[in-house]
């Protein structure tokens, strides 16, 4: 069975005035970086789905199961 490795990536931002709406991961890490943000990044250990529970997990997203070769039941297809 395939497995989907799902990973929690926490970015932690303090800044004197609210976060661009329209800003990317990239903006606002590039601020923390080289601008007016401080901030803190933290990776959670992955944890595996397999099955349904993958199918779901990607739906959720909004993402097709077919990009990983699964189908709606989390069988590889």
């Amino acid at each position: 069975m395939k497995k989907i490795y799902k990973t929690r990536i926490i970015v932690e931002v303090l800044s004197e005035e609210p976060i661009n709406e329209n800003f990317s991961l990239k903006d606002i890490i590039d601020e923390m970086t080289d601008g007016e943000y401080s901030g803190t990044v933290d990776q959670k250990k992955p944890s595996t789905l397999m099955g349904k529970t993958a199918a779901n997990a990607i739906i959720r997203q909004g993402s097709d199961p077919e990009f990983f070769g699964l189908d709606i039941n989390g069988k590889e297809i």
